[in-house]
């Protein structure tokens, strides 16, 4: 399957010329033969990014990423690392790339250069099974709750992440929707570590949409909800003077957005667990 979505994509991005891109030439190019581009990511995230039985690092993005290297010729390099390490390292190497569920942001957009976004997620919060009464619901639709739902609670987020500064602006912004409310902030190296001390430790976790549901899925213990809250898009992330990589980088993924393939690729890493 991986060799054909390969070859599917090889020859979307050929048709049309596709922008020039070095893809049009045999897949074989390149290769093992070509440079190689440094993926960071952290591997705490599933389905995005996660190690399989042998340690390697597999998900969502790592099959991206590995169709990027066919069709452009680059050799791909897994460095599994702190999260919020991965933009120091980006914006130090011209041929690296942050992989890692990442959302667009200000603050990232000042440090490294995007790609187009190709995914969206929204922010899930992982209770205990049984801690959400039909009251915490917005207009009693399960299961998007308010974040004040979460007052009084210790909350467990991943360090660097939106799941972090959104519980922490909730918490210490005067007009946030936890301040004064008893609850309190604590970060963890991912959310999987975070959500085995829901019930001791802490409260509830704070986590992105898929991460949060593959945690949920394993564990009858816990249950998970939306939060009502905004959208993100999530990109990859590049060094500030990587912009010809970039605008390659974007075209293949572009096609392989509407060819279907990262939808098969969330598919096959989270299980069937895709609304």
């Amino acid at each position: 399957m991986k060799k054909l979505l390969t070859m599917l994509l090889a020859m979307l991005l050929c048709v049309g010329a596709c922008l020039g891109l070095t893809a049009c030439g045999d897949e074989e190019e390149g290769g093992n033969n070509g440079p190689t581009l440094y993926v960071y990511t952290n591997s705490g995230f599933a389905p995005y990014e996660y190690l399989d039985d042998n340690g390697k690092v597999v998900g969502v993005d790592m099959d991206i990423m590995e169709e990027i290297g066919e069709i452009l010729g680059y050799n791909i390099e897994v460095r599994d690392i702190d999260f919020e390490q991965i933009l120091n390292e980006v914006a130090n190497n011209k041929n690296a790339v942050g992989a890692a569920g990442m959302t667009k942001n200000e603050q990232r957009d000042a440090i490294a250069l995007s790609s187009i976004s190709y995914t969206t997620s929204v922010q899930y919060a992982i209770v205990p099974a049984g801690a959400i009464s039909q009251s915490d619901l917005v207009d009693g639709k399960l299961p998007l709750a308010k974040l004040a739902t979460l007052s009084n609670k210790k909350i467990g987020t991943q360090t660097g992440t939106t799941g972090y500064y959104m519980v922490d602006d909730a918490i210490n912004l005067d007009d946030g929707d936890l301040n004064g409310s008893g609850a309190s902030v604590f970060t963890y190296k991912n959310a999987i570590i975070a959500s085995q001390d829901i019930g001791s430790q802490i409260g509830a976790v704070v986590i992105d949409k898929l991460p949060a549901q593959s945690i949920c899925a394993t564990n009858s213990n816990l249950e998970c909800f939306e939060l009502d809250a905004e959208p993100e898009s999530y990109v990859l992330y590049f060094n500030k003077q990587a912009t010809a990589l970039v605008e390659e980088v974007n075209a293949v993924l572009q096609t392989m957005i509407e060819s279907g393939v990262i939808d098969y690729f969330t598919i096959k890493h989270s299980g069937g667990i895709v609304d």
